[in-house]
C-alpha cells in the first residue's frame, strides 16, 4: 500500500508539475507559409475567394476524409461560408471575414465543441514576374494544457497541411490559361427574337450585319424594347463547311415571331465567361483559353457558346476597341 501511495503522489505531482509548465507555455500561436506562383491575379485570387473551388485546391477535402459532407454558402463575399462534418475532419466552420479584391482574404475557423476561433489569412502580393502567396494562421490557446501543449505542435502539424494546399493552388493557377478576367458564374435568361440559319465562316459578318437590323426593326414594329446587345450563338464551328448559327436581341419583354423570325429565349444558366477586345476574328485565343480553363476546373461543357456583341462596330470604327463576351455553358 506505501508502494501505491508513492506512486499516486508522484502521479499527482508531475501532474500538477505538467500543468504548471503548461502555464508557462505560450498562450497564442501563429503559423505562416509562403510560395511563389506564376499565375494572373484575378484567376488565383478566385480560386481562393470561392469556396466551390476549394475542393481543386484545398488539403481539408474528400481525399482526406471520405465520409466529410461538405455545404457552400454564398461565394466570393463577406459572411459566405464553408461548412463541413466528417469523421476524420470532424464538424466546423469557416466564415469570410474579410477581403481586400485581388490582394487579401480572411477567415474565421471554428469547430464544434471549442471555443477558440483560428483566424486564417492569405495575401497576394507582386514579386517580380509572380505572386507571392502567404498564408497564414493565428489564435490563442486558453486556459486548457492539452491546448498549450498542442501550441507546440501546431506549426508543424498546420503549416504541412498549408504547404501541401500552397502547392496544390501553384499547380492548380499555373495550369489555368495566362488570359485575364476568365471567370464561372450564373447568368440569367430574357426573353428575345433569332434567326437560325447554316453559313460560311467568311458569311458570317454578312449574315451578322443583315439580320441583326432586322431583328431590331421587328422589335420596335411590334413595340418591345430591346434589353442589352446582341448575341450569336455558334452551335458548331467549321471553317471549310457550314457553319448552323443563330443571331439575336435580347428584349424587355416577349413577343411572337414571325416568318424566319423566331420568340426565344437567350441562353442563361452556369457559364465560364471570357472578354475579348479587337477585331472578331481574332476570337480563336479567347475561345482556347476558355477550353483550357473549363478541362483544368474539371466543368462539362453544357452546350454551344454565344458571343454577345457589346461594341457596336458602326459607331466604333476602331476594331482594337471592340468588346466581346464570350460565354461557354458548363456544369
Amino acid at each position: 500500500m506505501k508502494i501505491l501511495k508513492r506512486i499516486i503522489i508522484w502521479l499527482l505531482v508531475l501532474i500538477a508539475l505538467l500543468i504548471g509548465v503548461a502555464y508557462l507555455l505560450p498562450s497564442s500561436y501563429h503559423v505562416e507559409r509562403t510560395t511563389l506562383m506564376k499565375a494572373d491575379k484575378t484567376i488565383l485570387f478566385d480560386m481562393v475567394c470561392d469556396f466551390n473551388n476549394w475542393e481543386l485546391w484545398t488539403p481539408w477535402s474528400a481525399s482526406m476524409d471520405s465520409t466529410v459532407v461538405i455545404e457552400n454558402i454564398g461565394k466570393c463575399e463577406i459572411g459566405a461560408v464553408h461548412k463541413w462534418d466528417g469523421k476524420e475532419m470532424g464538424k466546423g466552420e469557416m466564415k469570410v471575414t474579410k477581403i481586400v479584391p485581388l490582394k487579401m482574404m480572411e477567415w474565421e475557423l471554428g469547430f464544434e465543441g471549442v471555443s477558440q476561433k483560428m483566424i486564417i489569412n492569405m495575401t497576394i502580393e507582386k514579386e517580380g514576374g509572380e505572386r507571392l502567396v502567404t498564408w497564414t494562421a493565428d489564435g490563442e490557446l486558453g486556459y486548457n494544457p492539452l491546448y498549450r501543449y498542442y501550441g507546440l505542435m501546431i506549426d508543424s502539424d498546420l503549416g504541412k497541411d498549408f504547404e501541401t494546399g500552397l502547392q496544390n493552388l501553384k499547380e492548380l493557377c499555373e495550369k489555368l490559361p495566362d488570359y485575364p478576367g476568365i471567370r464561372d458564374m450564373e447568368i440569367a435568361s430574357f426573353p428575345a427574337i433569332s434567326v437560325k440559319d447554316s453559313v460560311k465562316a467568311k458569311e458570317i459578318g454578312t449574315f451578322l450585319e443583315t439580320y441583326l437590323p432586322m431583328l431590331y426593326m421587328y422589335a420596335i414594329r411590334q413595340g418591345a424594347t430591346p434589353k442589352g446587345p446582341p448575341y450569336a450563338i455558334y452551335y458548331n464551328w467549321d471553317p471549310e463547311g457550314m457553319i448552323l448559327m443563330e443571331a439575336g436581341i435580347p428584349l424587355a419583354e416577349a413577343i411572337e415571331g414571325e416568318d424566319n423570325i423566331m420568340a426565344v429565349q437567350t441562353p442563361g444558366g452556369k457559364v465560364v465567361k471570357a472578354t475579348h477586345f479587337g477585331p472578331y476574328e481574332e476570337t480563336a485565343k479567347v475561345y482556347n483559353a476558355l477550353e483550357q480553363y473549363i478541362s483544368v476546373m474539371k466543368f462539362e461543357k453544357a452546350g454551344p457558346p454565344w458571343e454577345v456583341y457589346v461594341t457596336d462596330p458602326s459607331k466604333e470604327a476602331n476594331p482594337a476597341k471592340w468588346e466581346t463576351f464570350v460565354y461557354f455553358p458548363v456544369k
